[in-house]
């Protein structure tokens, strides 16, 4: 009988343990893309909705649910990107305006967008990217992802902002 009481105190602190944790990896995805006709930029960040909230919520006066925002969300959203997420051009901040943001629910993320018409990139301008998105809360754990696409200046090209490394740099 002991046996039966502990085997079973033990599958239910293993349950216990992992529910506590809704996903190990600690990972954002961003895509920064040039339309060089319209001179636009835009960036798209995908997060873990939970990661997202537990961080946006510490800094907000109140909490936002992402699946019904209002526009002081939208606004808290923005300010929130604000200050961890910067993308300039000769030290000219794009302002990140927010456009929409896309929720997958089954798969815990949210998707914000962002744009900034009249933003033109010219040969030997220099590119700066920070994301230190959750560094805050997860430390080490977390990872950062950027994808940028830029032509005529750059197809396609990658790197991973940690907390020991959270800037990039490119000149055209």
């Amino acid at each position: 009988m002991k046996r039966i009481h502990f085997i079973a105190l033990f599958l239910f602190s293993i349950l216990l343990l992992f529910s506590s944790f809704k996903h190990p990896i600690k990972l954002t995805a961003s895509l920064i893309e040039y339309d060089e006709k319209s001179k636009s930029m835009k960036m798209e960040c995908r997060v873990f909705i939970d990661d997202f909230e537990k961080s946006i919520n510490k800094r907000l006066t109140k909490d936002i649910d992402v699946t019904n925002l209002t526009e002081e969300d939208k606004f808290g959203i923005e300010d929130y990107f604000k200050q961890y997420y910067s993308i300039a051009i000769n030290g000219k901040r794009m302002s990140l305006q927010l456009e929409q943001t896309e929720l997958m629910e089954a798969q815990n993320i949210i998707i914000i967008k962002f744009a900034e018409k009249d933003f033109p990139i010219k040969k030997g301008d220099k590119l700066t990217v920070e994301n230190i998105l959750f560094f805050v809360e997860f430390g080490e754990l977390q990872s950062n992802r950027v994808t940028l696409r830029m032509p005529p200046f750059l197809n396609e090209h990658s790197f991973q902002s940690s907390i020991n490394r959270y800037s990039f740099y490119y000149t055209f």
